[in-house]
């Protein structure tokens, strides 16, 4: 093997151990996910686009102190924490799990009385709907449960206990969705019995994250951090958190403050209903994007001081992204009206059209919108990713106002489009400081061709006259008459080849079924490349 091959290869192997990686987070994160997706879509269909959009109302203000009241503790006691528990400093982490949680819930407290006790004002600030305040001292309590349930994974994860962090989130996804059912169906509770199985779930998560705490901790020799006190370290916590928390203060505004009250000063309770329930079906984008995102931190920090190796491994990164992300989004956008049929039935069809505007930002993936933030993370740069934030929210705020005002729900997800492809283009230019070649357009396109173009054949299902209750036939038949064009025609016009075939099936053996699927798959595409090799 020469010294080329030999350097493709490791590159190569960097990318194959991050699809596995990504892969295992998928499934874990696909578990998750889905339990609390199903739960979200039968509580959707119990309350009506009405009800649910008042329950999605309602929790509102107490997230909204959530955001404001975190002050950075989380990721400073994830930080601490890996920090003295990888220096064997057992005493210090006890300190540092003891300070965080101390001021954590000390916000919480403060965050959930004041929701309880300006209800009103809040909800006639935030969300326009003064009909909900009691709905929002019931959930009150959130502020606490929310503040606390995030500190924990945080310590998990720096404890490197990511066991217990997905323990806690199943049992809060599990528990969630069958006390809301329960109060829905059993006690006819309405909104108030979702909300009331929210809390249950936070309660139930917690009650779990302790104990997996505590048995950590009795594994801990003992000791009281070494001579330092728990308020130096909340001090310390807090001097390291607070620049964090300003930094992401702005988009944190945008996101948990202003397009709440935007909508629901602009649109009904029902509209507001039915957007939410499509931004829950996104987890259908977000399933397949946020572990891929996950893997590309450590895929890249590990080249990062090899400038050559850096460029080729975030170019072949980016185009195996590009390969899954836009044709999944593509398939989506076509099937917006059956899948929201499926997942949440017919009161919620008025809102299918406004699914694939919803979705449009993942067609960036192709441009870098998932690799390049990772790069800069990866490389230390991480004030480029703030300023890219802080550029898409400075555009979106005062043109979702005047779209959302005028438009609606489209001029509200049309500022959203435009917005990301302000802060895109900025990491776009930015990153040629690191990376000579990070996008290739050539292949971008060719991507975008082969996915639209295999959305002709496709449409031809829409034909079949299969009855409603059963258009699962359709969407199943329509993406494998999807795939099998997007496979021919990406051969076709170059987009995907042999080794990027092989590539994708060696990343998936090992995992039972998976692997048998994707083998599958790789012999049709090997025998169609072959075909148009010979022809050619």
């Amino acid at each position: 093997m020469t010294g080329s091959e030999s350097y493709e290869y490791a590159t190569l192997k960097h990318l194959e151990s991050a699809a596995r990686g990504s892969f295992v987070l998928f499934i874990g994160e696909f578990t998750y996910n889905l339990i609390l997706a199903l739960g979200s879509i039968v509580i959707a269909r119990i309350l009506t686009s009405e009800g649910y959009g008042a329950f999605s109302l309602a929790l509102v203000p107490p997230l909204t102190l959530v955001t404001l009241l975190s002050f950075g503790i989380d990721t400073a006691a994830s930080r601490y924490s890996q920090l003295f528990y990888a220096k064997n400093s057992e005493g210090m982490v006890k300190a540092v799990i003891k300070a965080s949680l101390l001021t954590k819930i000390a916000l919480g407290v403060i965050g959930s009385t004041l929701c309880f006790i300006l209800a009103e004002p809040l909800v006639s600030l935030l969300i326009n709907r003064p009909d909900l305040a009691f709905y929002v001292r019931v959930t009150a309590i959130v502020v606490l449960l929310q503040s606390t349930y995030s500190l924990m994974l945080s310590i998990f994860v720096g404890l490197e206990k990511v066991m217990g962090a997905a323990l806690t989130k199943i049992v809060y996804s599990i528990v969630k969705t069958a006390a809301s059912l329960c109060l829905l169906l059993l006690l006819q509770l309405g909104v108030l019995g979702a909300l009331l199985g929210n809390v249950a779930g936070y309660v139930s998560a917690l009650a779990v994250a302790f104990l997996f705490l505590v048995w950590i901790l009795r594994g801990f020799s003992k000791g009281n951090g070494n001579g330092m006190s728990v308020s130096v370290v909340a001090k310390d916590m807090l001097r390291y958190g607070l620049p964090l928390y300003v930094a992401s203060l702005i988009p944190m505004l945008v996101s948990n403050i202003y397009q709440n009250a935007l909508l629901a000063y602009n649109l009904s309770n029902r509209e507001v209903g039915g957007y939410r329930a499509m931004a829950n079906l996104c987890v259908l984008i977000t399933v397949v994007t946020t572990p891929i995102s996950a893997t590309l931190l450590p895929l890249f920090t590990k080249v990062c001081d090899n400038k050559n190796e850096l460029n080729k491994i975030v170019h072949l990164a980016n185009k195996y992204v590009t390969i899954i992300v836009i044709p999944v989004t593509v398939f989506a956008m076509i099937f917006s009206r059956e899948i929201l049929y499926l997942f949440y039935g017919a009161d919620y069809i008025f809102a299918s059209p406004f699914l694939p505007l919803l979705l449009a930002p993942n067609l960036l993936a192709g441009l870098g919108s998932i690799t390049i933030p990772a790069l800069f993370n990866a490389i230390g740069d991480t004030k480029v990713n703030m300023y890219s934030t802080i550029l898409s929210s400075i555009v979106f705020i005062p043109l979702s106002y005047v779209l959302t005002v005028s438009a609606k729900l489209w001029g509200f997800l049309t500022a959203s489009l435009i917005s990301s492809v302000a802060g895109l283009l900025f990491l776009l230019n930015y990153v040629k400081r690191y990376v000579a070649k990070p996008v290739s357009y050539n292949h971008v396109f060719k991507t975008y061709i082969a996915s639209i173009l295999s959305v002709i054949p496709t449409l031809l299902v829409f034909l079949i006259p299969i009855p409603k209750f059963v258009s699962i036939l359709r969407v199943l038949t329509g993406f494998i008459i999807f795939l099998t064009f997007y496979i021919l025609i990406a051969l076709i016009v170059k987009a995907l080849n042999e080794d990027d075939i092989t590539f994708i099936v060696n990343a998936f053996k090992g995992f039972p079924i998976i692997s048998t699927v994707i083998a599958l798959i790789g012999g049709y595409a090997k025998t169609i490349a072959k075909f148009i090799s010979e022809r050619s």
